[in-house]
């Protein structure tokens, strides 16, 4: 008889301990997600989530960067000809209220937080938190007329700014050409090419080097010289109209003994922004010639 009633409790606390982790697992919580990422200046929207759920009144908190962010607008996706949303928002901390003279079935995003962001905030994520009081803040009506108290938890999101994407560099890397070794170091010419629809000044282009030898590496910028119409290019001369576009060149020396590589990034800055071309690096073995790697 014993050992029936220890099996009948055992089986009771199990069933017990299944129920209780199927409510805890289908258990309602709220989400907070954005719906595409902005940059600075524009209008971010993030939206609450809950999953299928029957509500009939609700209160919360939302907390942000009001130095960065301003709510200027909040819409109700789902229910609105039921639910009634009310909202005050106190520097960065709004308070949000549903309510419904009865149930609403409600099964993912129902509320859509629109945000004007600072043309001066960073690319970057800013946390918005959302909080509830209580348990009994979210809560459904029984058939009875009595309150369901509906636990669905705080969550927390984000408010993400990127930055705005750069143009393509209308850059690349054409061609090197190298002189004899004299008095123990090599001449190099680097070359690259521009689009010829591009309108530069001297100044506006040139190279980022960085130089690897027997005494370290070194960094340097070699701005370009004039633009040319023409380069040798393995014993053929190339103009610029048949490569489309035109050409800048820079020149620098290295040693001649050793091991030496140059790494090279030609630029081009437009309208107040330097972009990078492809970068590609050039190696010597003393002073002759290896090879050229990297992006062209």
């Amino acid at each position: 008889m014993k050992a029936r009633i220890c099996l009948f409790l055992m089986c009771c606390i199990l069933l017990g301990s299944t129920l209780f982790s199927i409510q805890a697992q289908d258990a309602p919580a709220l989400s907070l997600a954005q719906s595409d990422t902005v940059e600075p200046g524009n209008d971010a929207v993030l939206t609450l989530s809950l999953p299928q759920i029957s509500l009939a009144g609700g209160f919360l908190t939302l907390q942000y960067d009001a130095s960065l962010f301003l709510l200027t607008r909040i819409d109700l996706l789902q229910g609105a000809d039921t639910l009634t949303l009310t909202y005050d928002d106190d520097c960065g901390e709004v308070n949000i209220l549903l309510d419904a003279a009865q149930n609403v079935q409600i099964d993912g995003a129902f509320l859509a937080l629109t945000f004007a962001s600072s043309e001066e905030a960073q690319p970057g994520s800013y946390t918005v938190r959302c909080t509830v009081p209580n348990d009994a803040s979210f809560y459904a009506v029984a058939d009875d007329g009595s309150t369901v108290p509906l636990a669905v938890g705080g969550c927390q999101g984000t408010l993400t700014l990127t930055s705005p994407p750069l143009p393509t560099c209308p850059a690349r890397y054409l061609a090197c050409q190298e002189t004899n070794p004299k008095d123990g170091k090599i001449s190099v010419r680097l070359c690259a090419l521009v689009d010829a629809d591009t309108t530069l000044s001297r100044g506006d282009y040139g190279f980022m080097i960085a130089v690897t030898d027997a005494d370290g590496t070194r960094e340097l910028t070699l701005a370009g010289s004039e633009l040319t119409d023409h380069i040798d290019g393995g014993g053929k001369v190339y103009t610029a109209q048949e490569l489309g576009g035109r050409v800048y060149t820079a020149a620098l020396s290295a040693l001649a003994t050793g091991q030496v590589s140059i790494s090279v990034t030609p630029y081009v800055r437009i309208d107040g922004m330097t972009l990078y071309a492809g970068s590609y690096t050039i190696s010597y073995q003393d002073g002759e010639y290896l090879g050229t790697t990297g992006s062209k």
